[in-house]
């Protein structure tokens, strides 16, 4: 009977929580329940990740702590996740809200360890972030032809003249040597020529 009753009491207490949990992973807490001051330390963080996540280039970065509601939107029109980091307004409501359900559960230790268990706070730090950089390279068109290669982003350009075939360093006197000894043979021939036609005579 006692057991019996013990169930009954931990039931009763699980169902409570849960009426407390309206929307776990989704927690909201009522702004005028956390000092002002606290809700203002709140926002200037928040705006102070949005910044840092957007690599300080944002169009949207604003924080109401009168209402715990935000909007940061990078100037590219992304939105950071900022549920999945420290020091935003999610991560200190979410804080807040295990709180509340740890307070509101005070002589209940089981219970106190659900609302810790199954509330899951951001845990990544915005000072690890790095900004993605995309770095697009485009390789210069080679030209097939014989003519002009284009050399790097500068785009200077050497041009391969065309060499003539080349020939040998002795073609030269070989010619002029060939030049000369036919004009010896015409001059000996033409002296045998005359030399002959006086013998003739």
């Amino acid at each position: 009977m006692v057991a019996a009753t013990s169930v009954f009491v931990t039931f009763a207490s699980l169902a409570a929580l849960a009426t407390a949990q309206v929307g776990v992973g989704n927690q909201t807490v009522l702004p005028d329940s956390v000092d002002l001051n606290t809700r203002n330390g709140w926002c200037r963080s928040e705006m102070d990740t949005c910044t840092t996540l957007c690599s300080k280039n944002w169009s949207t970065n604003n924080c109401s702590a009168a209402a715990l509601t935000y909007s940061c939107v990078c100037a590219d029109g992304s939105k950071p996740d900022l549920v999945n980091y420290i020091n935003t307004l999610p991560f200190f409501i979410c804080q807040q809200y295990i709180a509340n359900c740890v307070a509101g559960n005070a002589t209940e230790p089981t219970l106190q360890t659900i609302c810790r268990n199954t509330n899951t706070c951001g845990s990544m730090d915005p000072a690890d972030f790095v900004a993605s950089t995309t770095i697009k390279t485009t390789s210069a068109p080679t030209s097939s032809s014989g003519g002009a290669t284009n050399t790097g982003a500068g785009g200077a350009q050497t041009t391969s003249a065309t060499s003539s075939p080349s020939t040998s360093p002795n073609a030269a006197p070989s010619l002029e040597y060939g030049q000369a000894g036919l004009m010896r043979m015409c001059a000996l021939v033409a002296a045998f020529g005359l030399a002959g036609f006086g013998l003739v005579l």
